[in-house]
């Protein structure tokens, strides 16, 4: 059974990209399948519910992108794991994308997925955190204290090409019932 909590794992308030780096490469999950998601639409413009940062009651935050992770478990099956969630952690997936992603919302809020394997995003994320500036240079949200990933490799920032729904890699992109069939495990 995974065994892995929101305890001590590194986690900064609107940074769930950086945060789903960091937890990805834990050791609790280096045996374990496991996917980066990124959750965005054409628009940039979704509606995630049971968010921390959210309103009040139902937790509705309207984000350009979201990043959770999944873990599938031998017992408990395919899992999400959300810090930024009021929901369990680590929680049936299923169950996850039924609460945080409303069926009913408007088809322009609507999500598309990009899911990335667990090792590939680990290795190839790379940001430079400039999303989180505004154009004086200040900060939206005060940066982790932990180096930016990929910082150093000479790579360039790639966080707004993940976020595009529209490119073709890496990994997959599904609409909603092609990512309930893999939060069903087929």
């Amino acid at each position: 059974m995974l065994r892995i909590g929101r305890e001590g794992a590194d986690y900064r308030p609107y940074y769930c990209e950086e945060n789903v780096w960091r937890l990805l490469a834990r050791p609790e999950l280096g045996d374990v399948a496991s996917w980066a998601v990124i959750a965005s639409n054409a628009a940039r413009e979704i509606i995630c519910l049971r968010q921390r940062a959210g309103r009040p009651v139902d937790g509705l935050v309207r984000w350009d992108y979201h990043v959770f992770a999944v873990a599938d478990d031998p017992v408990a099956g395919r899992l999400a794991l959300d810090l930024d969630s009021d929901l369990p952690f680590p929680g049936p997936l299923a169950r996850y994308l039924g609460l945080s992603f409303p069926p009913d919302v408007q088809p322009a809020f609507a999500p598309t997925f990009r899911v990335i394997k667990g090792s590939d995003f680990v290795a190839g994320f790379v940001s430079d955190r400039s999303h989180m500036r505004r154009p004086d240079g200040s900060w939206i949200a005060p940066p982790p204290p932990w180096p930016a990933p990929g910082s150093g490799s000479g790579r360039p920032s790639i966080l707004m090409d993940w976020t595009d729904m529209g490119r073709r890699s890496p990994g997959a992109v599904y609409a909603a019932a092609r990512m309930a069939a893999f939060a069903a495990g087929r």
